[in-house]
């Protein structure tokens, strides 16, 4: 459900005035004063301007600072609000994709449709040594299959003597 910005500021001057939380259709009483909680943050921070729609694009030096700021320590409600957001779901995002993909995942716009080729995430390069690594691993990693077909092959062969030589018997 959209809010108007003189919805959002009579709600908010309403629950100040008197603590009250309107019931409205569609919405369940919780969910309605977490809503005018959040607003209320917004509106004593930024004033009425805070209620305004906007679809603001965030750029990389956004998402970076606000990535930063919870690193630091910040809550992502606190990150959140002082940016202007009613809650804390974007800045949430952002810090997972800086977890999963480091800095350069911040860059990507993850609008719009998927393309089947190209255009596929950035992901963090990784040093030589770990990539010598990855491929001593999987060296090691087909050795040891190889081995284990060895010992599987041996241990039926070893059966198949017992069972002949029990038959001679």
């Amino acid at each position: 459900m959209k809010w108007t910005k003189e919805e959002k500021l009579k709600m908010v001057l309403e629950y100040k005035k008197s603590g009250f939380t309107p019931i409205v259709d569609g919405c369940s009483k919780i969910t309605m004063y977490k809503l005018i909680l959040a607003w209320a943050k917004v509106y004593e921070v930024y004033g009425e301007s805070g209620l305004e729609h906007r679809s603001r694009h965030w750029t990389y030096e956004d998402k970076a600072n606000a990535v930063q700021r919870v690193l630091d320590g910040e809550s992502y409600h606190e990150v959140a609000h002082s940016l202007g957001m009613s809650d804390k779901t974007r800045v949430t995002a952002w810090h997972r994709k800086y977890l999963e993909l480091g800095w350069d995942g911040l860059k990507l716009d993850g609008r719009g449709r998927n393309r089947k080729m190209g255009n596929k995430p950035i992901k963090p390069s990784k040093s030589k040594s770990q990539t010598e690594e990855i491929v001593e691993l999987r060296k090691r990693l087909e050795y040891l299959e190889a081995e284990n077909a060895y010992l599987k092959k041996l241990a039926a062969l070893v059966q198949q003597r017992k069972a002949q030589e029990q038959k001679k018997k």
